[in-house]
């Protein structure tokens, strides 16, 4: 939720959170003062001090009927913009970056065990294959080749 109070150095607008009602705020000449809350509960008064007071109170009612009064005379005081002091949105720059830079990690990774250099090789944890025993008869013929061996000339 936001507050909108005016600058008791300028007269002019600043929206402020209300969490930050007790709080050094600046307007939009970089001036420094207090959004502080009435004593009787209604509404909020800019001060210059952060303990404020009945005769700062008095101050910004007093500018604020000289305001009412301006715009009844017909200036512009009315269509000025309002400053928002509420701050910018944080951005999640950082966060983005450290889920790119995962996903790059994880796409590098899935390249190099299935199609790069290490795609078709065994891994070093595996045992390598059993070689096949040789025959024990040079001559006689290959068990794996059926009929090789056995034709007639």
């Amino acid at each position: 939720m936001w507050i909108e109070v005016n600058s008791p150095h300028t007269g002019r607008p600043v929206r402020i959170r209300d969490k930050d009602v007790g709080r050094t705020v600046r307007d939009e000449d970089g001036n420094i003062f207090y959004a502080l809350p009435r004593p009787d509960g209604q509404g909020h008064y800019s001060s210059l001090t952060r303990a404020g007071g009945p005769d700062q109170e008095r101050r910004y009612d007093d500018m604020l009927a000289k305001e009412s009064r301006a715009r009844a005379a017909g200036q512009e005081a009315s269509q000025r913009l309002v400053h928002d002091a509420r701050g910018k949105p944080r951005s999640n720059v950082r966060g983005k970056l450290v889920i790119l830079v995962l996903a790059l990690i994880v796409a590098a990774l899935v390249y190099l065990f299935t199609i790069g250099p290490l795609g078709g090789t065994s891994w070093p944890w595996q045992k390598p294959p059993e070689p096949t025993p040789a025959p024990a008869n040079p001559g006689a013929p290959s068990p794996a080749a059926p009929g090789a061996g056995n034709a007639s000339p």
